[in-house]
């Protein structure tokens, strides 16, 4: 049975474990990043925006996004009849199935669940709009300068801050990599990969396992993140093209 490591955020663990088992495959699981909602004030300056008619049309870019905008909304049948009242844009399909079991319909979704394909397929349709982006402090910044360089008017707002992890859990993780027992990385987001190598090398150990990875198979969603690891020497094996963590295990299982 082939080990594959996941490095995505606790709260995605159990129904991932779950999944690589049912796929005949033995996860190795260690959280390299957590969600931490951001409370600035800038999601009641959206609400604010949203009450008086100031907006035409939010992007949200994640199912966590959509949770945290959530509890932070006060008032949610309010809430979600302002939004309805407008037009939505959801990332990709989790985010959509996010939105629609708080009664939220999302009118739009690109064929590529990214920032890019968002600005590829809708850049025209939004320009002149008064658009709201609501996301991560981690966020790709092609998805603001892409749809403001075609006319849009965009704001965004950090609903949530990706920090890295760092402790005895990820250490382990580490040795475990160096060890050569597991058979192929996954990487959801470019943070992950960058909070495992800062934790390498605050080990002493980076070049032994950046050597380690790259001896594996390695799975990413997103461009940006194969990008960062390609930069920093790691190879990268599997790139889908549909952004979800089920289309990467697919393409990774064809290589492994």
């Amino acid at each position: 049975m082939k080990k594959i490591a996941v490095t995505r955020p606790k709260v995605f663990l159990p129904a991932t474990i779950e999944y690589l088992r049912s796929k005949g495959l033995e996860p190795v699981p260690v959280p390299m990043m957590e969600m931490v909602p951001r409370k600035d004030g800038g999601v009641e300056a959206f609400i604010s925006r949203l009450n008086s008619g100031d907006v035409d049309t939010v992007i949200l870019t994640s199912q966590n996004g959509v949770r945290f905008i959530m509890e932070q909304a006060g008032d949610a049948n309010e809430f979600i009849d302002k939004l309805n009242s407008v037009d939505v844009l959801a990332i990709g399909p989790k985010t959509n199935k996010v939105l629609a079991e708080f009664g939220i319909k999302a009118d739009r979704m690109p064929s590529t669940f990214s920032s890019e394909g968002i600005v590829k397929e809708f850049c025209f349709h939004l320009a002149g709009k008064k658009v709201e982006v609501l996301r991560s402090n981690q966020g790709n910044p092609i998805l603001i300068t892409g749809l403001t360089e075609k006319g849009a008017i965009v704001k965004e707002t950090i609903i949530y801050d990706i920090v890295p992890l760092s402790g005895r859990e990820q250490e382990g993780f580490v040795r475990e990599a160096i060890s050569g027992d597991i058979d192929a990385f996954t990487f959801t987001s470019t943070m992950t990969a960058k909070s495992l190598l800062m934790m390498g090398e605050s080990m002493g150990m980076l070049n032994e396992l950046k050597a380690a990875i790259n001896s594996k198979k390695v799975a990413v969603i997103g461009n940006p993140t194969a990008d960062f690891l390609i930069k920093n020497g790691i190879r990268v094996d599997v790139v889908p093209e549909k952004f979800t963590f089920e289309d990467m295990i697919e393409e990774l299982e064809k290589v492994l």
